[in-house]
């Protein structure tokens, strides 16, 4: 065990000596939230000459930034500055400690010093890592939020995907006083709620959103809020949008102007897909053997038709994941004269 300087009181005057065993585990540094409240594990050890001076009524004290008067002292809970509880018995070696209604403040660094009866007296401050830093925040952060697509972490804002491949979908943010965790909930811009499976550690929330994803979900943001509950309610926002791509649906074919399509009249007809990306147009007529390509593009006009123009025209869409058909019926009808 690595020896360390330890510094004790005895009859009244303060001497220097080396001594193994006092150790202290303990975070470097822990984030705090103004107006809530704090958490610090903390358990101590000492060095086996003195176990037998280590009782339940030793004071277990916290100093700031080297200070030298207690700001925390077990045995003055009333008068102490800091306001909390410091967990467990002095003879569990447990200096866990929770300081409530955090204030700016309350930034610093922070030792931990036990005094218990006849000799053991010391104070936790070397090496200088046996100190924890204690860092306010004066509002909480965003929430993380991250997209897994092929067990890939994404954490772009926008995600793309593709349909029928499983997505999921992590929030999770910080907790900084167990007493007092936040909470999460899911929204989405599509009309149906959704809810995730949550978990929770000491010093975590997380909420997962699974599902299989379909072409309902293109351009759909979805959103987690995180809800902190300190003198009021304080919400913090993530959002990922998802751009999926799939195949043409419901591809369609109208006849523009719509009715009766007389011999001379001009006739346009328009195909519309549903799709991501875009899809290539292709048009075909019935009455060609072999089936060959009449015209590309969303549109085919025909100007001054005849009734060799009637026919059966289709409109096919492809995209690199699929193609899909639609056609419809030209009558071009001949226009008598009296």
């Amino acid at each position: 065990m690595m020896e360390t300087l330890v510094t004790f009181l005895l009859t009244g005057s303060l001497i220097q000596g080396v001594l193994c065993g006092f150790n202290i585990n303990l975070p470097k540094r822990v984030e705090a939230l103004k107006g809530s409240c704090v958490f610090i594990p903390c358990t101590f050890d000492i060095d086996q000459q003195y176990k037998d001076d280590l009782t339940d009524s030793a004071k277990r004290m916290w100093f700031k930034d080297g200070g030298s008067t207690a700001v925390f002292n077990s045995s003055r809970p009333k008068t102490r500055p800091l306001k909390g509880e410091i967990f467990g018995t002095a003879t569990q070696k447990n200096c866990t400690t929770r300081i409530d209604n955090v204030r700016q403040s309350h930034n610093g660094s922070y030792y931990f010093r036990l005094e218990a009866n006849g000799k053991l007296q010391y104070n936790y401050t070397e090496p200088t890592h046996s100190q924890v830093q204690i860092g306010v925040l004066g509002s909480p952060p965003k929430p993380t939020l991250s997209v897994f697509k092929d067990q890939q972490k994404v954490m772009k804002k926008e995600v793309e995907v593709i349909e029928g491949s499983s997505v999921s979908l992590r929030c999770s943010t910080k907790i900084f006083c167990p007493s007092r965790p936040p909470s999460l909930t899911w929204s989405s811009s599509l009309i149906e709620s959704v809810t995730g499976q949550q978990y929770q550690s000491q010093t975590e929330l997380i909420s997962d959103l699974n599902f299989t994803v379909s072409h309902r979900h293109h351009r759909v943001t979805f959103t987690c809020t995180a809800a902190h509950q300190l003198q009021k309610q304080i919400t913090k926002q993530e959002s990922r949008l998802l751009s999926v791509q799939y195949a043409p649906k419901n591809t369609s074919v109208r006849i523009n102007p719509a009715g009766l399509v007389l011999e001379g009249r001009s006739v346009t007809l328009s195909c519309s897909s549903d799709a991501n990306p875009a899809v290539n147009y292709t048009w075909y007529r019935d009455t060609e053997r072999p089936l060959n390509p009449v015209q590309t593009g969303p549109n085919l006009t025909i100007n001054n038709t005849d009734p060799t123009h009637s026919g059966r025209y289709y409109c096919t869409v492809e995209n690199k994941h699929g193609t899909q058909n639609s056609s419809v019926l030209l009558d071009v009808q001949c226009e008598y004269y009296e």
